[in-house]
């Protein structure tokens, strides 16, 4: 777990001066009743006290739904932002080489896919940073575990080509399947892919789950290695106190080098500050 010394975390955390990059995405990923979406909104709410522009996905997407359907929401973004950029095309390109057990399977990921490199698109091009419940890996996770063509890690290599970069950080909420499972079940929360009746297939569906969760962060790591770029990963334990939990996570964003672009650099790359 990337984790700092007590001491260093209440100094760095109540430090005068700290700032988000421009841009910064911080991209939560986790089983399906792994608490990510609370501890989510909980480090958003944190960081929001000093960044009130600070964007909190769920939020988003609903206030944009609110103006007319959630489809034709996310139509609007896909094609006001989605650009012609490698990531983009990678991206969606590889998830539609994965075969799905049925056409609205295919049409559902794609669309997902493409709603959320069109919104890294928007905030890249506002210059907003933003904090999202699930990502990119969440939703190739989704893929991945409906998937008919077997390994399909070479598809999501490919898929994630671009997704290691400065201004993209990784929070993956590790929480033991069976306590997803008895969450969902606590919620009455319905997940297709992973509710399934028969013990036995469950725990083989849960086990998969698990798998490729995993393995999505091994090639993201690989994938940031081959361009010269370790992926910033942050490990939480999901049956953690929630609060306790978004304020490790808050000091590490403000201590690992997640702050403002120095003025200097800022220059240098043709940014404004």
């Amino acid at each position: 777990m990337n984790q700092l010394p007590h001491s260093q975390r209440s100094r760095v955390a109540t430090a005068p001066g700290h700032g988000l990059m421009r841009g910064l995405k911080i991209e939560f990923f986790g089983l399906p009743g792994s608490g990510k979406t609370t501890v989510a909104r909980e480090v958003h709410a944190a960081l929001a006290r000093r960044h009130p522009d600070l964007i909190f996905a769920p939020d988003f997407f609903r206030d944009e739904a609110a103006k007319t359907t959630r489809a034709a929401a996310k139509l609007r973004l896909i094609l006001s932002n989605l650009g012609h950029d490698g990531g983009s095309r990678n991206a969606v390109r590889q998830t539609l080489a994965i075969q799905q057990p049925h056409l609205r399977d295919k049409l559902r990921a794609v669309s997902t896919v493409a709603t959320i490199m069109a919104f890294y698109a928007r905030l890249d091009r506002h210059g907003t940073s933003a904090v999202l419940d699930q990502g990119l890996l969440q939703a190739l996770w989704s893929v991945q575990l409906r998937a008919l063509n077997g390994d399909t890690q070479a598809l999501m290599g490919d898929g994630l080509s671009h997704a290691v970069t400065n201004n993209r950080i990784y929070v993956s909420v590790a929480t033991p399947a069976t306590i997803c499972a008895d969450r969902l079940a606590a919620r009455h929360s319905k997940h297709s892919r992973l509710q399934v009746r028969d013990a036995t297939d469950a725990e083989r569906t849960w086990e998969k789950a698990e798998f490729l969760r995993r393995s999505l962060l091994n090639t993201l790591t690989a994938v940031g290695h081959a361009r010269g770029i370790a992926p910033r990963i942050i490990t939480v334990d999901g049956t953690a106190r929630p609060d306790e939990t978004a304020h490790q996570i808050v000091t590490q964003l403000l201590a690992d080098g997640t702050g403002r672009v120095p003025r200097r650099r800022m220059k240098e790359r043709g940014l404004h500050a």
